[in-house]
């Protein structure tokens, strides 16, 4: 190894150097942390598409999540870091302070002190000048809380707890009402109910049996906090007493003086503690203007409404009142029952599991009136609009996320919560059915935007960049338009305890972004990519082949981690894509069947499944309405699927009502236009004997899953590829027009050489590597392609390796080899094209590399680059190059590197051939020069096919491959492999016309 100067950064380096170098200067730093409705305002997230796809505008780009200090982030730092992210390619933050640095003082600097709200004000006058949207979470940490709340107070979050005492026949209870023990900081408690129940066995079980029909009600018998009771003479009985009492729960990462108790999500009182909270202790005069001019979404996290991922029975103050008006029967011989998930006493026969869903449901209408309505009026009126979480990520709940997220203005989840935890997985899709489900609502209700908080799996400077573009694909395919980056910590000196700087999880959690990270010059081409996938997701409708009823709380049983509502994965292999409906959606009044379509005009499903297979993540029960509006569809001709046996009941204990639902149901299968079968994986023939055929089909079962949005003038396809290894399929397209491909790296937009016309579209070649996407367009004309080069025929067959178009709109074929190729074409024609030489594929194995690294500055928040020479890197007889691990003095090493190497091209490679670069493997983030030119951004993916072509010559040529790698092994000694591995090969082509009259 010798010293020398490091060479020249590439193109997008070039273009953030100075910022980079700024902001190392003044500190980047991420590190260790502690823990009746108003119609929506135009702004902030209201807006469709507001740019090009090559170029989109701010509105269409992703937002980061900003974890600031509070009151500690000063006026200069939060404009610097704001630049920074729009330099970084952003279009928007999430304002979202937590306190917890390392010199930081929640007396003076928390929620609501004058610091704090100087602070507020100073991202939103640096969103406003960088031309970034500003959002804020609406109170301190999450789930919802305040310090004006306190545990036995009004407004702060309430449960419903048991205690009992066991009778035997003829016994006598005399003495003071039996109670269960207080959480932490409860000192109060209410009396709800005193019910007596027989025991259907001896009551010593973990959840006693009762007899339900028993019950006695004998609240009214308590007097002066004591009761006296004798049980019958006919078994052995319980006296169950239910009390209200405060959970104690306190908000952990709120960062405040006083303690953040969490407030009731059922009540009114609880939204107003929130209201008041804000009007009475933050929006000082100047920050509620800047606010106004500013616009945006109030924002508020997932809702973990429980105890520690445990189930909390809650309640609120006037919870027995709403149930009756709500359920038309009193709850309280039944309240022994109740629960979000098990229950602490349980019913002989199904009436406890009736009245549990009577419990959740009635949970999930009171946070509906009582909390999201108001939030979203109060916004409103501010000229705001409301992003939200509303599920839970740790834990179960009760709140039916599809309802709630056609009321939102924008609707999140979260890949992390829904998907896999921590796994890094890039392929685990778990989460497909929960973004589904969310998506199928939010397109129902009439709006466009499905956003997530991507991406906080695994730690913090330790997941490859590649991963995260998995990632977003995988989120894409699924329904989701909008991405949070999980997220920026600040950067504000006195944030950081240890370097590399601030962060909230002290780097436990993915990731951290921001100028302290070598990739964080690439992560504008990052952005650039996510932008412009958003910016085509968000054209025209939604469109699913198939509506899947589906009615359950959350987005999973425990909310930790996503699970299939639909398991059997025979439909998405076939190409179908599908949505899912709940008792809101189905008994929607827009959900009516027109032209042989349910929702023709959003959804456009083409049938409908009801599916009654055991799954943990939804009810196995239908009301009658929606069992009434599903037999209306099938008699309108939509075609519908039974999955297993016959639902039995109604949801709920309108047991009544059951006789009613099974003739209904009986009268649903005796529909022609339906059909009975036993498993899912009989659903994709059921669907193919109904005709009902997938906009995009595949030959055979395939890997690729698709999402397909149709707009006035274009269809538009997005394929991820699901599986291990890459995958080339042939895929029928419903449209009309033409087929283009969609390159999200460079913006550019191609006409597919290739192509079939069938009776209602085109037959084209879909190819795409490991986690990788494919954004295609069947059109006439639109905003992207009405300037393309249009091709007087297309290709059906070649031998050659490859057609395309060319800027003259003629048609040519490539080939790697010498050979005579035919090509048969639309026309009718057969050309054959003779390719007498192609240069001989070129390895390029010797290179030198040099390396600037990332280290720690002088201070904790504050990063510098140091130069560590040259190194001279020789491949192995495979090929391929040492990684960092395997190179001397880089083990420990982070940074931005570059990888030079000659290239000689004798006269054989002619002046008007092509190349493709492959550079097999690179651990990091990339851009490639060749002879001092900038190649166009390229795919981090799948870096086997980069076309060089009018870039190397004959002669030498010199090709620059510059990596930056992730921070982990210098801030953490990760160990991970870095650089540019290969092998590397350049792979020369011939290239001939095939189109045009002397063919």
């Amino acid at each position: 190894m010798s010293s020398s100067s490091a060479r020249p950064l590439g193109r997008r380096r070039c273009q953030l150097a100075g910022a980079l170098l700024t902001s190392l200067a003044l500190g980047a730093g991420l590190g260790s942390a502690p823990q009746a409705v108003a119609s929506a305002p135009a702004t902030a997230h209201g807006a469709s598409s507001s740019g090009s796809f090559a170029e989109p505008g701010a509105s269409d780009r992703p937002f980061y999540r900003f974890w600031t200090t509070g009151g500690m982030l000063t006026d200069a730092s939060a404009q610097q870091q704001i630049r920074q992210m729009a330099a970084a390619g952003a279009g928007g933050v999430e304002f979202n302070p937590i306190g917890g640095g390392a010199k930081y003082s929640a007396a003076t600097q928390g929620w609501g002190t004058d610091a704090w709200s100087a602070a507020m004000k100073s991202v939103y006058d640096a969103g406003r000048a960088a031309g970034l949207q500003v959002d804020h979470i609406y109170t301190p940490g999450w789930s919802a809380g305040t310090t004006t709340v306190s545990p036995d107070g009004e407004g702060s979050d309430k449960q419903l707890t048991f205690a009992n005492v066991v009778l035997e026949a003829g016994e006598t209870y005399s003495g003071d009402l039996p109670t269960s023990g207080l959480p932490k900081g409860v000192t109060k408690r209410e009396l709800q109910a005193v019910v007596a129940y027989r025991c259907a066995d001896a009551c010593s079980e973990k959840t006693p049996i009762l007899e339900q029909r028993s019950a006695v009600d004998i609240t009214s018998k308590v007097a002066d906090g004591r009761i006296t009771w004798t049980a019958p003479d006919d078994g052995t009985w319980t006296l169950v007493t239910g009390w209200m009492t405060g959970t104690g729960h306190s908000v952990g990462l709120a960062g405040t003086a006083k303690t953040t108790y969490l407030v009731d999500h059922f009540s009114t009182k609880g939204f107003d503690a929130i209201r008041d909270y804000w009007q009475d202790e933050v929006l000082t005069p100047e920050l509620e203007r800047s606010i106004e001019k500013s616009g945006g979404s109030i924002f508020f996290d997932s809702l973990e409404l429980n105890s520690n991922g445990n189930q909390v029975r809650a309640w609120t103050g006037d919870f027995l009142k709403e149930f009756q008006k709500r359920r038309g029967y009193s709850l309280v011989p039944y309240i022994a029952a109740i629960g979000v998930t098990d229950p602490a006493y349980e019913f002989d026969g199904d009436v406890g599991r009736r009245v549990r869903e009577d419990y959740r449901t009635t949970l999930s209408e009171l946070f509906r009136d009582n909390h999201l309505k108001p939030l979203l009026k109060w916004a409103h009126q501010r000229h705001l609009t409301v992003r939200g979480q509303p599920y839970s990520s740790w834990g179960p709940t009760a709140i039916d996320t599809q309802e709630m997220a056609t009321l939102l203005d924008v609707t999140e989840g979260e890949d992390r919560s829904f998907n896999s935890g921590s796994d890094v997985d890039p392929l685990l899709n778990r989460s497909a059915d929960s973004w589904r489900s969310l998506a199928s609502a939010v397109a129902q209700s009439g709006r466009d935007r499905v956003s997530t908080e991507c991406c906080a799996e695994g730690q913090a400077q330790r997941v490859a960049r590649s991963t995260l573009v998995s990632r977003v694909n995988q989120q894409v395919v699924n329904g989701v338009n909008m991405f949070v980056w999980h997220g920026w910590g600040d950067s504000t000196e006195g944030a950081a305890s240890s370097w590399p700087g601030f962060s909230l999880f002290g780097g436990g959690v993915g990731d951290a972004y921001g100028p302290h990270s070598p990739t964080w010059s690439d992560d504008a081409t990052l952005n650039d990519y996510t932008a412009r996938l958003q910016t085509v997701m968000r054209r025209g409708e939604l469109r699913d082949d198939v509506a899947i009823y589906r009615q359950g709380g959350g987005h999973s049983k425990d909310g930790a981690t996503g699970d299939a509502y639909f398991t059997d994965q025979s439909l998405a292999r076939a190409g179908y894509t599908y949505g899912f409906m709940d008792q809101d959606l189905v008994t929607d009044k827009n959900a009516e069947v027109s032209h042989g379509r349910l929702l023709a005009k959003s959804l456009s499903y083409k049938a409908f499944v009801l599916n009654n297979t055991e799954n943990v993540n939804y009810e196995t029960a239908l009301d009658l309405d929606s069992a009434r509006r599903i037999l209306s569809w099938a008699k309108a001709g939509l075609p519908i699927v039974v999955v297993g046996d016959p639902v039995l009941r109604t949801r709920g204990l309108n047991q009544g009502a059951d006789a009613a639902l099974r003739r209904v149901l009986a009268e649903l299968r005796r529909q022609s236009t339906v059909q009975q079968v036993a498993e899912e994986s009989d659903v994709l023939p059921a669907l193919r004997t109904a005709e009902v055929e997938p906009a995009a089909s595949y030959t055979g079962a395939s890997d690729f899953l698709n999402l397909r949005r149709e707009s006035g003038d274009t269809d538009y396809y997005y394929f991820w590829n699901s599986g291990k290894d890459r995958e080339t399929t042939t895929v029928t397209l419903t449209g009309s027009g033409r087929p283009y491909r969609y390159d999200p790296w460079t913006g550019e937009v191609t006409p597919i050489a290739a192509y079939t016309r069938t009776a209602d579209g085109v037959r084209v070649e879909v190819s795409a590597a490991s986690g990788d996407g494919v954004l295609l367009a069947l059109t006439k004309g639109n905003e992207d392609t009405r300037k393309l080069p249009k091709a007087d025929v297309s290709v059906l067959s070649t031998t050659a390796d490859a057609a395309v178009v060319a800027d003259d709109g003629e048609v040519r074929v490539r080939a790697s080899a010498p050979g005579t190729y035919a090509t048969r074409l639309s026309d009718g024609r057969t050309v054959v094209s003779r390719v007498t030489s192609v240069t001989a594929a070129r390895p390029l194995t010797d290179w030198s590399l040099d390396v600037r690294a990332y280290v720690k500055g002088d201070t904790a928040s504050r990063t510098r680059t140091e130069d560590l020479g040259t190194f001279t890197v020789t491949a192995g007889p495979d090929g391929s190059l040492p990684d960092w691990q395997h190179i001397a003095g880089l083990e420990s090493r982070s940074g931005t590197s570059t990888y030079r190497s000659a290239l000689d091209l004798d006269s054989s490679f002619a002046e008007d051939a092509g190349a493709y670069l492959d550079l097999g493997r690179v651990e990091g983030t990339y851009t490639v020069e060749i002879n001092g030119r900038a190649l166009p951004e390229a795919d981090l993916l799948d870096a086997s096919s980069i076309d060089v072509s009018g870039f190397v010559r004959p002669g030498r040529n010199v090709v620059e491959v510059h990596v930056a790698t992730l921070l982990g092994n210098a801030a953490y000694d990760a160990k991970q492999p870095y650089g540019l591995v290969g092998p590397v090969v350049v792979r020369p082509y011939a290239e001939r016309t095939v189109s045009g009259k002397g063919h």
